[in-house]
């Protein structure tokens, strides 16, 4: 039932909750989440159906890449094909640093920019931890807000359009302030900074 919220604490998070949403995200749905940065919308990355509803959500005319939550490093590694990125992901990793690397074959297209690239993120957070564990895929995040908007850091910071288009919304009350995580181009030689 679209529009549905449901309480989450983001240090204990209710095993109740976490299998709700977890089970959203596995039958193709997509949820509003308190991450480590700022309210995001998830869904199954290796679902190109649930991809689309995030974009269309967006206000994308079309699917996009958007960042993929990944629960480990070797998860990673098998994605992209960079000889020291291992050492890169366990400087950075877990945490708010998403790490954009040339994707490999078993990258689905929809995740791929079309510089041939993907955006990866091992999260330090309790909640999405606890949600990549149930869910046993790797997550699509984006901000929830629409494009040019604000990013979110409570739920009433969120169009109830927005809330009313995803299946599930997980309300933490406030968030400390925080942005969107820093993006690093991992493509060369050396990480550049491409969002901070």
């Amino acid at each position: 039932m679209a529009g549905r919220v449901l309480k989450i604490n983001t240090e204990l998070p209710e095993e109740e909750t976490v299998k709700a949403v977890s089970s959203v995200l596995k039958a193709g749905g997509t949820a509003i989440y308190p991450s480590d940065t700022v309210y995001g919308i998830i869904a199954d990355s290796h679902n190109r159906d649930a991809c689309e509803t995030v974009a269309r959500i967006k206000g994308y005319s079309a699917i996009r890449p958007f960042i993929v939550l990944i629960p480990d490093i070797s998860s990673a590694l098998a994605m992209i094909d960079k000889a020291d990125a291992e050492k890169l992901m366990h400087k950075y990793w877990p945490g708010p640093v998403t790490l954009v690397f040339k994707a490999n074959t078993t990258v689905p297209d929809w995740l791929v920019s079309s510089s041939g690239t993907v955006a990866l993120r091992q999260p330090a957070d309790h909640l999405s931890q606890a949600i990549l564990k149930e869910t046993g895929r790797f997550l699509i995040t984006t901000s929830a807000n629409a494009k040019d908007q604000p990013f979110p850091l409570t739920i009433s910071g969120i169009s109830s359009e927005m809330i009313n288009s995803v299946n599930l919304t997980l309300n933490a009350g406030p968030l400390s302030v925080r942005k969107p995580s820093k993006v690093l181009d991992c493509t060369g030689s050396t990480p550049v900074e491409v969002r901070s």
